[in-house]
């Protein structure tokens, strides 16, 4: 029986001359990856825009559980980016959450309320005027919630330390080095007032802006390993003056 999903493209790597395996994520099956004909000529012309990282796109198939790689029989998009893949700083905010979303994805469970939110933020991501500097920032932030991994503010005190692997504070060490001090205990409260609607009043640095997304991926990377160590933040470092 043919079913039809929503999917969001987190890779696309070339299999073949012919073809290419599409690692997608679905609100039904989680992670879903897909072999897709590519060939050459007008179709494949067609295609490649359905294929590339972060396409929201909606496809059919023979679903078989056994099977590691899903043949679509068709694939259409379900929302066309204006300026995602053409601002250049749109571009590179993409760039990083394409990376962090296949590194996230590859042992979680689907859930509707999750992929609802990613394909709507990057839907605003796309709409956005002017220099979304922190929409990356913001983003991690409120997926934190979804991935329930969101720091526990009502344990804040004055004075005390943040406890990255507890997710919480805490007015005693906690006897492991995962942890904010003094001011970068405070960073948690701050984020946690971000929302896409008012992030462009969070003034901040090159270096500062750098300094806290380093601290959110070592944050991540304790709860979900797999997003430990990646390569596009040392981009957003460099366009981001």
């Amino acid at each position: 029986m043919t079913e039809k999903f929503q999917a969001i493209v987190l890779s696309a790597v070339r299999h073949s001359d012919r073809a290419s395996i599409v690692s997608t994520y679905t609100p039904t099956h989680g992670r879903l990856p897909l072999i897709v004909n590519t060939g050459s000529g007008r179709g494949a012309r067609m295609r490649a825009p359905h294929i590339m990282p972060l396409a929201q796109i909606e496809f059919s198939c023979r679903y078989h559980q056994t099977r590691e790689l899903q043949r679509p029989a068709s694939i259409a998009p379900v929302y066309t980016y204006r300026d995602l893949y053409f601002n250049p700083v749109k571009n590179a905010i993409g760039i990083f959450l394409a990376e962090f979303l296949n590194r996230l994805m590859r042992d979680t469970t689907p859930d509707q309320h999750t992929f609802r939110f990613i394909a709507d933020s990057l839907k605003v991501l796309d709409i956005l005027p002017g220099f979304p500097a922190n929409f990356h920032i913001t983003f991690l932030t409120q997926l934190a919630t979804f991935m329930g991994i969101a720091p526990d503010l009502s344990t804040h005190r004055p004075g005390a330390v943040f406890d990255m692997r507890a997710g919480r504070y805490s007015s005693m060490h906690p006897g492991h080095p995962d942890i904010l001090t003094g001011s970068e205990a405070q960073v948690p409260l701050l984020l946690s007032r971000l929302g896409y609607a008012n992030m462009h009043r969070l003034r901040l640095s090159r270096d500062q802006r750098a300094a806290i997304l380093r601290g959110m991926l070592r944050y991540w990377g304790i709860h979900y390993p797999g997003v430990a160590s990646l390569r596009s933040p040392d981009i957003l470092a460099e366009l981001f003056e």
